[in-house]
């Protein structure tokens, strides 16, 4: 299986790379720093998703690598806006969602010719308006959103999408204070190999959090009622 992992140079992207390319699998990864080579079945590409010629370098890649077999999206940003604001509000949204569009078309067309397919985003439980950090939830509520939406146009081809939502997971993102039941990276990768062989549509991940997590938005929109 030949997959297109877009930010794989660390966290949950590093770590299914490692998972895939030790059950025998290949790897196209593309990061924005340098990573060493995993193996000869692994071939990396440096290229950062705000790149403003990214659509053209992704497709590009895609045309050199030869046909993908799956791709999963990781790439991932996001700052609080009590650090930021919004000054960095487009770029999260280009990062965790807009590009994702792109590495998509890149995709597709050989996918609809093959008539197989996976396309997976790594998204998050905390995809919904979140007022601690306003465009990292309205990013990951695009993503799902997209994916749930295009699984049904694509399943004619014969092309399977999947959106897989995590809480909190041990990489760089992890910038909240408090960080309940948080996994590993290497946890985060057989999840998402989990999706890979038995193909849900959405993938929850601990389903205590996605609790935890509503009933903090609730209490919050409430808050912010009175």
């Amino acid at each position: 299986m030949r997959t297109l992992i877009i930010g794989d140079g660390d966290g949950i992207g590093l770590a299914l790379s490692k998972r895939l390319l030790g059950d025998g699998g290949e790897v196209i990864g593309v990061s924005r720093r340098p990573l060493d080579p995993l193996g000869n079945r692994h071939r990396q590409h440096i290229l950062d998703v705000l790149d403003p010629q990214f659509p053209e370098l992704i497709a590009k890649i895609v045309a050199e690598a030869g046909p993908i077999d799956t791709l999963v999206y990781c790439a991932g940003i996001g700052e609080p806006f009590e650090t930021s604001g919004v000054d960095r509000d487009g770029d999260i949204i280009r990062v965790n969602f807009a590009a994702l569009a792109d590495a998509v078309r890149a995709v597709l067309p050989a996918m609809r010719e093959r008539g197989a397919g996976w396309i997976i985003g790594v998204s998050s439980i905390g995809d919904r308006a979140m007022p601690a950090a306003p465009a990292y939830g309205a990013s990951k509520a695009g993503m799902t959103a997209y994916l749930l939406g295009l699984r049904r146009p694509l399943s004619q081809w014969g092309i399977r999408v999947s959106v897989v939502r995590f809480g909190f997971v041990d990489t760089k993102m992890a910038k909240a204070k408090v960080r309940p039941m948080m996994i590993t990276s290497e946890r985060a990768a057989e999840v998402i190999i989990e999706v890979i062989k038995h193909g849900p549509a959405i993938k929850t991940y601990p389903l205590a959090m996605e609790a935890l997590v509503s009933i903090v938005t609730a209490l919050t929109s409430w808050r912010m009622r009175r």
